[in-house]
């Protein structure tokens, strides 16, 4: 009787002991799985994020109207809006992504700088050194200052970079 006793008592400890083991490794692969869905619930979240901020962005795109009809216009018409201090449209006559960045730097510039910058844009407006890309979607003006615009589809040119 007592051999059984003792083999009853190894048989439960045996039984433990896997129960234990069971229990790590469906933890662990419940821990792995678990990481695992957190990180694409993650990238959908991101995803989901990108793709509302895309279709955010090609709203504002298709409706702005402020630029010109050719790039010299467009620029034209910033450099009057920069001259009559209103650099709230000013930085309208640029893509939708860069105006608040271009209406803050307007307001910090010291009038003598912007006197400067916007006597350099008068060159290139005067001079019309631009060059079309060749699917005529992008100008680009070299000197003085490099200078690029952009066509929307909504067929105004729009300053891309200054």
């Amino acid at each position: 009787m007592g051999k059984n006793k003792n083999m009853t008592k190894i048989k439960k400890i045996i039984l433990i002991v896997l129960l234990i083991i069971i229990a790590v490794v469906v933890g662990w692969y419940g821990l792995k799985k678990y990481e695992q869905w957190s990180f694409w619930r993650e990238m959908k979240s991101q995803a989901d994020q990108f793709t509302f901020e895309q279709n955010r962005l090609k709203a504002l795109v298709e409706a702005d109207t402020y630029g010109g009809k050719t790039p010299q216009e467009t620029l034209e018409m910033f450099i009057a809006a920069v001259e009559a201090g209103d650099y709230e449209l000013a930085s309208k006559y640029f893509v939708v992504e860069k105006q608040l960045e271009w209406v803050n730097k307007l307001q910090i510039l010291p009038v003598k700088n912007i006197k400067w910058f916007v006597e350099n844009l008068k060159l290139q407006t005067q001079n019309n050194t631009g060059t079309y890309s060749s699917n005529k979607q992008i100008y680009t003006i070299e000197t003085p200052a490099f200078t690029k615009l952009i066509i929307y589809p909504s067929n105004i040119w729009k300053i891309n970079e200054i």
